[in-house]
């Protein structure tokens, strides 16, 4: 049975960008209570149309909804179903990328299933949201940085799945924008060949000689690492993504869609996260330079009927309502990034939606019904005391990285110990990047706004905890690097 995710009102802005609206069943409800997946020609007065990736794999269900025999202009079930396929492709190459044994193939790619059908990430694919072009993007990143630094072959195929993962995930939706910098590096500095550094193949054995002499210096040995034609590759790769990340930043900041929604997002972080009640409100408004009076909006949103939007100030103080001020007051105040940090980290611990309906009425569910067909990832977080947040995560990402940063640093490894710590590296600097966006610049959705950091992290978390069992168990001999598919 068709599941999905209902809309809280962010849909219309996805889906105008194709000139469609849902089909609502008569006599149930538009909003939060039931998924819709069969959408008709609509007009789109009154709406502007958010960019993002996502609508890629939406032109592409709308071609696929007639060829299903699905009804509708754009049918979500042919979008949920496109985005399994990719999920797929992205868990076979992931599995089959890390040079391991063939059983140990299979339980990388069962854990990665399980995380990836989890019903906390699952919801959205067949939803009106940006979240499955994250979802599904960052982990072809994952999938395809194992391939890196290896043979022409294989990482030309490598950067074209986390080429098409980077530009997925990062250009979702504006909070992602910050992902280009950890998807570019890590593409620039994996796929730069280890050891001497001289040969086109790069290290197709097990991890490079790390520490061996010669006559050169090793800052001149480091550098000519990066001129090969996989590095120059993967220099241009990565060029292309900031480029269009770039790109995209400058069209949101510019567009009155952009500035509306930081305004919004913006007073949402000031009054729901920063002058929340607590004793130092009328001096937190002073510093971000609003009126002390301000201060009765506390833990009220945008959206509230007790909206600072409807204050007669507000024209007057509106470019205060700004990502800049709040990064401002945000470093002069470094007490409050721990406070605010730790909030958002909770929020991200509930892991999943459940306040967003999963089935069309058609199915015959209670409104707002939530499927738990897959749920092993979230019953895991939920076993954690609900108050961790920050120390949680903080520990967590601090764990994986030592773990992948010393199987990087061994000098007598298996080989594809480089290619898990890279695989590491790469998804707890996104999932960290991630986290900072809605933590600190939203304030509204948290818990959905963070499912990029909590795939990211999913994703990370069993490849360290595999490194780490690796490196401390008994060597058995140095195994054969199996041969690369492609």
């Amino acid at each position: 049975m068709p599941v999905g995710q209902a809309d809280n009102h962010d849909g219309p802005r996805l889906m105008c960008g194709l000139g469609v609206g849902p089909l609502v069943t008569a006599g149930h409800a538009r909003w939060f209570r039931y998924a819709y997946f069969e959408f008709v020609p609509h007009a789109c007065a009154g709406i502007t149309p958010y960019l993002s990736s996502q609508l890629v794999p939406l032109e592409a269900a709308r071609l696929l909804t007639p060829l299903l025999g699905l009804p509708g202009t754009v049918n979500l079930i042919a979008l949920g179903l496109l985005t399994c396929v990719i999920a797929s492709f992205g868990i076979a190459c992931l599995a089959t990328g890390l040079r391991i044994r063939p059983w140990a193939q299979l339980a990388v790619a069962a854990a990665v299933w399980l995380i990836m059908a989890d019903a906390a990430f699952f919801d959205v694919y067949a939803s009106p949201f940006s979240e499955p072009a994250a979802l599904i993007g960052l982990l072809l990143v994952a999938a395809g940085v194992v391939y890196l630094g290896r043979g022409r072959r294989a990482t030309v195929f490598g950067l074209i799945v986390a080429g098409a993962g980077g530009f997925l995930a990062v250009l979702s939706k504006e909070q992602y924008l910050i992902l280009a910098v950890p998807v570019s590096l890590t593409l620039v500095l994996a796929t730069a060949p280890r050891g001497r550094g001289g040969g086109e193949g790069g290290s197709e054995g097990e991890g490079g000689s790390e520490g061996e002499g010669g006559s050169e210096g090793g800052a001149g040995r480091g550098l000519r690492r990066f001129r090969t034609r996989q590095a120059g590759a993967a220099a241009a790769v990565a060029a292309l993504l900031a480029l269009t990340a770039a790109g995209y930043g400058l069209w949101d900041t510019s567009s009155p869609l952009g500035q509306r929604l930081h305004r919004e997002q913006a007073a949402n972080m000031i009054f729901e996260d920063i002058v929340n009640g607590h004793d130092n409100a009328r001096a937190d408004l002073r510093a971000l330079g609003l009126p002390a009076s301000w201060a009765r909006y506390a833990r009220h949103s945008t959206f509230s009927p007790v909206s600072v939007r409807h204050d007669p100030l507000y024209p007057r103080f509106a470019a205060k309502l700004s990502d800049g001020n709040i990064a401002h007051f945000l470093l002069t105040h470094p007490g409050d990034i721990i406070s605010v940090g730790q909030h958002a980290a909770v929020l991200a611990q509930r892991f999943r939606v459940t306040t967003l309906g999963n089935y069309a009425p058609s199915a015959g569910h209670p409104r707002s019904a939530t499927e738990s067909r897959v749920v092993v990832l979230t019953w895991l977080v939920r076993q954690l005391p609900p108050r961790l947040g920050l120390l949680w995560l903080v520990s967590l990402w601090t764990a994986m990285a030592a773990i992948a940063i010393a199987a990087l640093r061994r000098r007598r490894s298996a080989a594809w110990h480089r290619d898990g710590a890279v695989l590491v590296l790469c998804m707890t600097g996104c999932a960290i990047a991630a986290f900072i966006p809605p933590a600190y610049f939203d304030g509204i959705s948290t818990t959905r706004h963070m499912v990029g950091m909590n795939i990211a992290t999913a994703i990370a978390f069993p490849v360290s905890i595999a490194l780490a069992l690796s490196m401390v168990s008994p060597p058995k001999g140095r195994g054969r690097v199996r041969p690369l598919p492609g």
